[in-house]
């Protein structure tokens, strides 16, 4: 039983109203002490001796915490009742009683109750044998008046330790009372023939009672053998539930009271812990929760840390099993019982401790597992291309973007070396072989790689070195991502820099140089010299004013800040005044107007299909041979008016044709990237066709010229009548990706 400052206040009150009890009765039985005979004393000295002994043999029955103990002092006090002066019997029950218990140095307190309970079981079946008024130890009356008494007394002792059980435990009152009923049974009924038989010896042949002795081992061992019975029953269920509660826990992180509760009923203890060490830090179970922390390094061996962690139950010692091996124990489950732990309970704690071991594996295993999956999921959707390669530049895996971005499967590429693939002189040259070696250092690299498909496309890749356990790298995951937009953006804003540079400076030389020389005096004087130079200075002023106002409508674009105000306007007009203008401009060249047999009225910004058009025709003059003819067309498709202007050049090739309307973009195609230009013409257009409700596209074939036309939408007789000014719109680029259709 437990100190009385651990008992909780119901059992140490119920302990003590017991105790007070006990006292009571003895103190009525103490009166009759003077009138003791001889007899009398010798019955006492001889009963007190025998239930002494008696108490040395006794049967535990261990519950979680507390023990209730048989023995056969029952059957020593019964065969005494029918013959002992009542006083007698009751105070060498209680002396007896003392005496055995303090023998096996039992808890004060527990001695105390034992001594009490007793007093009132047997004062309780005095009254009730005395109240039925036996005759003779020969008489079957006699016989039936002991089991009467008792069965009282049984009644008293078995409540008062149940309450006392339940109260420490905190168990409900009938599932104490009813698990050792069965006991409870057969030692009422062993202990009252024990009794008979005795009773019956002394009053026909007391010579006759050392025989008792055999019934009353035989009695024992029949108990014991009960006890244990009963015990691996109870055992084999509890480690049944313990493998169950068992079942459910996956980590250091869950709770395993359940299993650690039936595992304390299992093994009859105080207490049990179960100290598991995860991530770095030990996690202490135990019945009544959980505490987690991070020990301190040092200590001797895995064990001894491990058991320096676990609590310590007054004078209980933990007897423990570890989790793992002696090497590598990850665990230990430690058990607080006074007894020593039984050879078979020593196994089954073992077992518990592999299966525990086996419990953890097994999670730390599906963690990495569930982990991997996850990475391996990761891997397999991001957009940037990830692959591994082996400390001897083998590639080890090889993700959906990276054959996205190389053109190469992971079948193609896995056990290859990765210059075969990326870095050898027929896919990209030695440059990214030398990018790797700085990529293996944690550094972020730009490289220029060329694909299955023979394109040329540029990678930002950052590695991470794995290591082995002493630290040597082992292979090493790269991170790609596809910047070859970014670089070609990057260059197009270079190539516009310098390109602006010269196209300011292009129209400024000539009219610094004529303005120079007619201030200067040293050009040629005439009239018709004269207007040359006017006409010079004025073609390359309205070049740069086509250049400054391309430059602010792409910046009122970004801005969204560009309007267009469409009205509905009569388009075959319109375009011939543009196509005359432009002729003019470039009277060599051959610039023909197919015009459709009726107007086209559409609902547009006259200014801004004229400088669309004027873009296209320029364009179309600019990169075709200089004998070749320049066709524009008008046509009514639907409910649009669709103008086309149509060359006779190089063409474009297709992977160039859906970036020939990008910002900044210009085609490399032979000698074309040396005729000058921004690359904002087609960028603009696009922007201000789509403003306008229209389409914009290009139809080309390499080697025999571009077609690109764009549409208005048709305006009706309604609608020209009815609106006088139009309408406005605002050219927004913000939510749509530059360049696009």
């Amino acid at each position: 039983m437990r100190e009385p400052t651990t008992l909780p206040i119901s059992a140490r009150l119920l302990i003590l109203s017991t105790a007070a009890a006990g006292a009571f009765a003895l103190g009525v039985r103490l009166t009759d002490a003077p009138s003791w005979t001889v007899k009398d004393v010798i019955a006492f000295s001889a009963l007190t001796v025998a239930i002494a002994i008696a108490e040395q043999f006794s049967i535990p029955l261990r519950h979680r915490t507390e023990t209730v103990n048989f023995s056969l002092t029952d059957g020593l006090w019964a065969a005494a009742l029918p013959l002992a002066r009542p006083s007698v019997l009751t105070f060498s029950v209680a002396a007896g009683v003392m005496v055995g218990q303090v023998a096996r140095r039992w808890a004060p307190l527990k001695i105390a109750f034992n001594v009490s309970q007793f007093v009132l079981g047997i004062t309780l079946a005095e009254l009730a044998f005395r109240a039925i008024g036996p005759g003779t130890p020969l008489q079957p009356w006699t016989w039936a008046a002991v089991a009467i008494a008792m069965s009282a007394y049984f009644l008293v002792n078995a409540n008062l330790v149940t309450l006392v059980v339940s109260q420490v435990e905190r168990k409900r009152f009938l599932a104490v009372l009813l698990p050792p009923l069965g006991l409870n049974v057969l030692h009422w009924a062993g202990n009252t023939a024990l009794g008979v038989l005795g009773a019956i010896l002394w009053a026909t042949n007391p010579a006759g009672l050392p025989l008792l002795v055999f019934p009353m081992v035989l009695s024992y061992l029949a108990y014991r053998q009960w006890v244990r019975t009963v015990r691996e029953r109870n055992r084999m269920r509890d480690l049944y539930e313990a493998g169950r509660a068992l079942a459910a826990p996956l980590s250091a992180a869950d709770d395993f009271r359940p299993f650690l509760v039936v595992l304390e009923q299992m093994l009859e203890a105080e207490a049990v812990e179960l100290v598991v060490v995860e991530d770095e830090r030990i996690t202490v179970h135990g019945s009544e929760g959980k505490r987690s922390f991070t020990p301190e390094a040092g200590g001797n061996g895995v064990r001894s840390r491990l058991e320096a962690f676990v609590r310590v139950h007054n004078d209980l010692g933990p007897q423990i099993a570890l989790i793992g091996g002696q090497e590598d124990a990850n665990g230990v489950l430690a058990v607080y019982r006074r007894e020593p732990l039984s050879p078979s309970e020593r196994s089954v704690l073992e077992t518990l401790a592999s299966q525990i071991s086996v419990l953890i594996q097994n999670h730390r295993l599906f963690a990495q597992t569930f982990q991997q999956a996850q990475l391996a999921e990761i891997v397999e959707h991001t957009s940037d291309g990830v692959f591994v390669i082996s400390h001897d530049g083998r590639i080890l895996s090889w993700n959906p973007a990276m054959e996205r971005i190389t053109g190469f499967t992971q079948e193609e590429v896995e056990g290859r070396v990765y210059e075969e693939v990326l870095g050898g002189p027929a896919r990209g040259g030695g440059e990214l072989v030398a990018s790797f070696d700085r990529t293996e250092r944690g550094e972020a690299c730009d490289s220029l790689l060329v694909t299955k498909g023979g394109e040329r496309r540029w990678i930002r890749h950052t590695g991470t070195p794995i290591r082995d356990r002493e630290g040597a790298p082992k292979a090493c995951v790269v991170v790609a991502h596809d910047v070859t937009t970014e670089v070609q953006t990057e260059q197009m804003k270079k190539d516009f820099v310098a390109m602006v540079s010269h196209e300011l400076r292009s129209p400024l030389t000539p009219l610094k140089g004529f303005l120079a020389s007619l201030l200067q005096g040293t050009a040629e004087d005439s009239p018709e010299a004269r207007r040359e130079y006017y006409r010079i200075m004025l073609r390359q002023a309205d070049k740069l004013e086509r250049l400054i106002t391309d430059l602010l409508d792409v910046s009122q674009i970004d801005s969204g800040a560009l309007l267009v105000d469409t009205s509905p306007i009569e388009l075959t007009r319109l375009v011939a005044e543009q196509i005359a203008e432009i002729a003019a401009q470039h009277p060599k060249r051959s610039i023909t107007f197919i015009e459709p047999d009726t107007p086209i009225l559409v609902k547009a910004d006259g200014f801004r299909v004229q400088q669309v058009l004027a873009n296209l025709v320029s364009n179309a003059v600019k990169y075709s041979p200089a004998d070749a003819p320049v066709e524009v067309s008008v046509l009514s498709v639907g409910g649009e008016g669709v103008v086309s202007v149509r060359d006779r050049g190089t063409g474009i090739l297709l992977s160039d044709q859906n970036r020939v309307f990008d910002r900044f973009y210009r085609v490399e195609n032979g000698s074309d990237r040396r005729t000058g230009g921004t690359g904002l013409g087609l960028y603009i257009a696009r922007q201000l066709v789509e403003a306008m409700c229209g389409r914009l596209w290009l139809v080309s074939k390499p080697g025999e010229g571009s077609t690109f036309s764009f549409s208005m939408p048709r305006a009706d007789v309604v609608s020209l009548v009815g609106s006088e000014n139009g309408s406005r719109s605002v050219v927004r680029t913000a939510n749509r990706r530059r360049g696009s259709a």
